[in-house]
């Protein structure tokens, strides 16, 4: 049911046959099921059984193929298409892009378009295949990231989200549309401060669009400083796909006709409704759905999953929510795939986090908690807790909390969040009063001198009087202040087990501990 026109087969002939045959020309005939090939270069008979075997895997049986030589065939002469035109959406062949595009994009786009030639059949069927072998090794490092669509709204401040995360994730915005705005203008960050930020593997990118949608310089600018900095669309799709099958263990699966009609109907024939609601939405997509994510990788996924049945169940109802529930899949999505937090967009005149909400039930099984960190309140609670401002330098920022677990500062700010004005007043004024009694008891322990012995012998005598390990609490301070003069290692004291420690000689929770130190560190 889907459209299938000369461009399209063109795209797919030079994405499937290898590099050292371009360029070439095709010409298909339906009178009389014939193929002409035209290359630059004589094929050896081997040759032409590739080109053959090649045309054949995509379902191109029994046709006559004739092969011909012009060495003066010249390049492609491909033309950008315009947003909103037929073909903008799909993923364009990289031969096509030769003469349009830096060397550092093109190499890494084949590396992506090579990877979904190679695994497409695995991807789409094979039950053993994760995700994680679908993405690039820089993209399984870190455990603690965030992913943040900006292909279209804005976001917010960069500094808010390294803040939290150890690596961030961002869909880079389009160029193409009217009101387009530059990656630095909408993160508030210069080029210099991005690009060493990318260099120390902070920040990496997605492009899930067609490549021609995204600023060439932008892109070649980043990967020129980290060539594994940027996950291309079918790698993501891959990868997403893979997530959605092993958290639902259906969608995500492209099925043989036979087993399409044996699902739909025992779906169908069920006396469950919810079955016979699955049954409406797969089979409006599942003919097509390979076809798809073929022709526009990564950005077809949300019309197959969990939007379609989740759309599917409120128009039972007589609601129509099919629009908002596919574009609030797309990054939660992407988000699974990736392994990574996600911030749903939210704004005071469009939100996706209901909807966000509606399709984490689907795909885990659970509603969010009430609890959770959203993006609107996140400037306001790092500002209040941490004294973090959106104008401090950005890498004077990050060279702070690297020193820190940043994975226990949204737990941190999760206390805070979802509260009334007063209620979060009052949460701050009692923080601020805990910090305060933390720098007194700290002013009580002296460095190194004979009264650091104190606090040693009255542990030790209330060991000898049976409070169990009182001696080595009251040990702490001493070796706390001794580690601090005979080493230079200052970042031992950032050690998690040596900041419960402190937490504990001080008598006071980590949490306030960690909020302390980040404090002392940051520029007055």
């Amino acid at each position: 049911g889907q459209p299938f026109n000369a461009f399209e087969f063109n795209n797919n002939i030079r994405i499937a046959i290898p590099s050292k045959f371009h360029p070439f020309h095709v010409d298909m005939k339906w009178s009389d099921n014939s193929f002409t090939f035209t290359f630059n270069k004589e094929l050896t008979p081997n040759d032409i059984d590739e080109i053959i075997l090649i045309c054949e895997s995509l379902g191109f049986y029994g046709y006559k193929y004739n092969i011909k030589t012009d060495h003066e065939l010249p390049d492609y002469n491909h033309q950008i298409k315009k947003s909103n035109t037929q073909g903008n959406l799909t993923l364009v062949a990289s031969q096509y892009l030769r003469n349009n595009q830096p060397k550092e994009i093109l190499e890494k786009y084949e590396e992506d378009q090579d990877f979904w030639t190679e695994k497409r059949a695995n991807i789409f069927s094979d039950v053993n295949l994760t995700k994680d072998e679908c993405l690039i090794d820089s993209f399984r490092k870190s455990q603690n990231r965030c992913f943040v669509d900006a292909s279209v709204f804005p976001r917010n401040n960069i500094r808010e989200y390294i803040s939290l995360y150890d690596t961030v994730i961002i869909a880079i915005p389009l160029a193409d549309s009217p009101n387009s705005q530059s990656f630095y203008d909408i993160f508030k960050i210069s080029k210099i401060e991005l690009l060493e930020l990318v260099r120390r593997g902070r920040i990496k990118f997605v492009a899930f669009q067609n490549l021609q949608r995204y600023d060439s310089n932008f892109l070649a600018d980043v990967l020129s400083v980290d060539p594994e900095c940027v996950l291309f669309s079918r790698r993501l799709a891959a990868a997403t796909l893979l997530a959605i099958r092993e958290k639902t263990g259906l969608f995500g699966f492209a099925f043989d006709s036979s087993t399409q009609y044996n699902l739909l109907k025992e779906c169908y024939n069920s006396k469950v409704d919810a079955l016979k609601i699955l049954a409406e939405s797969l089979s409006e997509n599942i003919a097509f759905f390979e076809y798809g994510i073929n022709q526009r990788g990564a950005l077809g996924i949300s019309q197959f999953c969990g939007a379609s049945f989740a759309a599917q169940i409120y128009k039972s109802r007589g609601r129509d929510y099919g629009i908002e529930l596919m574009t609030s899949a797309m990054s939660l999505e992407f988000s699974l795939g990736l392994g990574a937090h996600h911030f749903p967009f939210e704004h005071t005149g469009y939100s996706e986090v209901n909807a966000c909400k509606i399709l984490n039930g689907i795909y885990n099984g659970v509603q969010q908690s009430q609890n959770e960190l959203r993006e609107m309140e996140i400037q306001t609670l790092l500002s209040n807790i941490f004294t973090i401002n959106n104008d401090m330098n950005v890498l004077e920022l990050d060279d702070i909390l690297s020193k820190y677990s940043r994975r226990m500062i949204p737990q941190i700010l999760q206390e805070y969040a979802h509260l009334t004005p007063e209620e979060l007043s009052f949460k701050i004024y009692s923080l601020n009063k805990d910090i305060k009694a933390i720098e007194k008891r700290k002013q009580n322990l002296s460095i190194l001198d004979l009264s650091g012995f104190a606090p040693v012998v009255a542990g030790a005598v209330m060991e000898y009087k049976g409070l169990s390990g009182a001696g080595y609490i009251a040990l702490l301070p001493w070796i706390f202040k001794l580690l601090k003069v005979t080493t230079n290692n200052s970042k031992i004291f950032s050690n998690e087990i040596f900041s419960n420690l402190e937490a504990l000689t001080l008598n006071t929770p980590r949490n306030t501990m960690l909020v302390h130190k980040i404090r002392q560190d940051m520029p007055k």
